[in-house]
């Protein structure tokens, strides 16, 4: 990020090709249309550069500020274009196998890396997968599919205030799901 701040096209491209895969990812799940998906990746990464001063270390680790920014600007262009409610799907959470290159890594990423990558995606699944059907169902809607709570609540024909409800129950539930996973993970 401070090689792109300072203007330097070599580090874009570098940050392009190990986090493209992933930001496409999260476009086409939320936006459900490749082409649209694909427009989104490119203005997110234009303002990556154009904006870089926005990065800000001590808030997050650029991956982190990249999804943020993916998934609000995939959300902004979902609800621009009307889009429609879709259905729940968690097995789109699995590799990202309509990403460029191939996989999950694509570009210049390692064997390593593409490793630990595709072993976090398996743990947030399970962790999604293990929480009961009711916070299941307004997290995947929320973090998924991009919906407000209120539209979630529209979708549902239930009070907001559940809707809200249940969807902090169930981000506390991942939490703690995913605190043991990764811990399980870095003991071994």
């Amino acid at each position: 990020m401070e090689g792109i701040a300072a203007g330097d096209r070599a580090a874009l491209s570098a940050f392009y090709d190990r986090y493209s895969p992933h930001v496409l990812a999260v476009c086409l799940r939320i936006l459900r249309n490749r082409s649209e998906a694909e427009e989104v990746m490119v203005d997110v990464f234009w303002e990556v550069w154009d904006r870089a001063e926005r990065y800000n270390p001590s808030r997050g680790a650029p991956r982190t500020y990249l999804m943020t920014l993916t998934r609000s600007r995939a959300i902004d262009r979902r609800r621009s274009r009307g889009f429609a409610a879709v259905s729940l799907d968690t097995s789109a959470m699995g590799p990202a196998s309509e990403a460029p290159g191939g996989g999950a890594g694509g570009g210049s990423a390692t064997a390593l890396e593409r490793a630990v990558a595709q072993e976090e995606r398996d743990l947030v699944k399970r962790a999604v997968e293990q929480l009961d059907s009711t916070h299941r169902q307004v997290v995947e809607m929320s973090f998924f599919d991009g919906l407000s709570h209120s539209e979630i609540a529209e979708a549902l024909h239930s009070p907001l205030g559940t809707v809200k409800t249940r969807v902090r129950q169930g981000l506390i539930r991942l939490r703690r799901a995913l605190g043991e996973g990764f811990a399980e993970r870095d003991v071994k």
